[in-house]
């Protein structure tokens, strides 16, 4: 008798438990039916339907005492609502509530998974809770509500640290949301996995220069151009720098130290050519893009900055020829003052010309060299340009 007792008791304890068990093999089953009606393409409501079959069967499980502990369990349930929360855009609330259900069951399977097993179905859970985030922070920064963008950039950023996409996305809301010390985080840790995009130096310097911390922001801008030697916004802002603090004669000296060790570099001489350029040294401008031009003659960029230098010469006689008085006695003066103008902008021209022809999509070449065809009453040419820039 007593053996029979036992009996109908271990049957009672074992239908028990296997019925919990069914219960996770049901929410699983019930789970890949909403896979395949991804694969299908159902509607929403139709991905819903499996997908809530499949909730109330996991917490079921989750809620008694035989499977409340298994990791299995509470890894099911963090995707079974993380695709709920993902899928179910027709309700925000139900969206939200089921978010953050996910959280919880994906942090109680993370304790109960000692050997791993469920890696892979928590993993794929925060990947699910990632791209609700990630379509509310877009949402949010389209908005110009770049604090919530950041909140949900920074989710995501947090459970993929090493998406460097991310982190750099979670950098740029905080930017605009006018948190300067979480940019500068998340700017560092998408520098330390993407060392390669030359703009994030670029931005990093710019926040910390935002903060007066100008010792940071140049030692940023150094460490940029160490990666990235020819990234031009990168030189201009280090010498931005340098001028604002009155100290364009230490980025002379560096420029110059660099160039006895390397005298073939053409960015070097071009980088040259723009801190003389700031010194009022325009001489030496002159011979440092003459020089990068010996190296590189479609070098677009000194063909333009040379150019220039002959522009600013040119606009100097006119100022000064515009000065004199209107009378007979300056007529000789004014034309020689005229004639050294024209000289000058007929040495910019060609320059202009072949940097249009090396680079014909770029509007400040297209415009100055309207100008300077206009200056010269060369008028049709002008208006070629003038129609080229309306083209561009």
């Amino acid at each position: 008798m007593k053996k029979s007792i036992l009996s109908v008791l271990f049957a009672a304890l074992f239908s028990a438990t296997y019925a919990q068990k069914s219960e996770i093999s049901s929410a699983k089953n019930n789970y890949a039916l909403f896979e395949l009606s991804l694969q299908t393409k159902a509607t929403i409501k139709k991905q819903l339907e499996p997908l809530n079959l499949a909730k109330a069967s996991i917490d079921k499980a989750v809620a008694h005492d035989k499977t409340k502990n298994l990791a299995e369990a509470w890894a099911y349930r963090g995707l079974i609502y993380s695709a709920i929360s993902v899928t179910d855009t027709l309700n925000r609330n139900n969206s939200e509530s089921a978010f953050k259900a996910a959280q919880e069951s994906i942090a109680q399977a993370k304790t109960l998974d000692k050997d791993g097993k469920e890696k892979n179905n928590i993993t794929n859970a925060e990947r699910n809770l990632s791209i609700v985030m990630q379509n509310r922070g877009v949402s949010a920064f389209n908005k110009k509500d770049y604090k919530d963008a950041y909140n949900s950039f920074k989710y995501i950023a947090d459970v993929m640290p090493e998406d460097s996409t991310f982190n750099m996305y979670t950098a740029i809301a905080a930017n605009n949301a006018q948190l300067p010390d979480e940019a500068i985080k998340y700017y560092g840790k998408t520098i330390n996995l993407n060392p390669n995009n030359p703009a994030l130096y670029q931005e990093l310097s710019r926040i910390y220069l935002s903060k007066a911390d100008t010792a940071t922001a140049l030692k940023t801008l150094e460490d940029g151009r160490v990666k990235h030697p020819d990234y031009l916004p990168l030189i201009f802002d280090e010498l931005n720098v340098y001028l604002n603090r009155g100290q364009v004669a230490s980025q002379i000296q560096k420029v110059e130290a660099a160039l006895a060790k390397d005298p073939k570099n053409k960015t070097l001489h071009f980088v040259s050519g723009i801190a003389y350029s700031a010194n009022k040294q325009a001489e030496k401008a002159e011979a440092a893009y003459k020089k990068a031009l010996e190296i590189d003659p479609n070098y677009t960029d000194a063909i333009y900055n040379l150019s220039i230098i002959y522009i600013d010469k040119a606009n100097v006689f006119i100022n000064e020829a515009n000065k004199l008085p209107s009378n007979k006695a300056s007529d000789a003066k004014y034309n020689a003052l005229r004639a050294k103008f024209d000289s000058e902008l007929k040495k910019a021209l060609p320059l202009l010309e072949k940097a249009r022809e090396l680079n014909p999509k770029d509007a400040n070449v297209v415009t100055t060299l309207r100008e300077v065809y206009t200056k010269l009453n060369m008028m049709d040419k002008a208006a070629q340009m003038k129609k080229a820039l309306s083209e561009l």
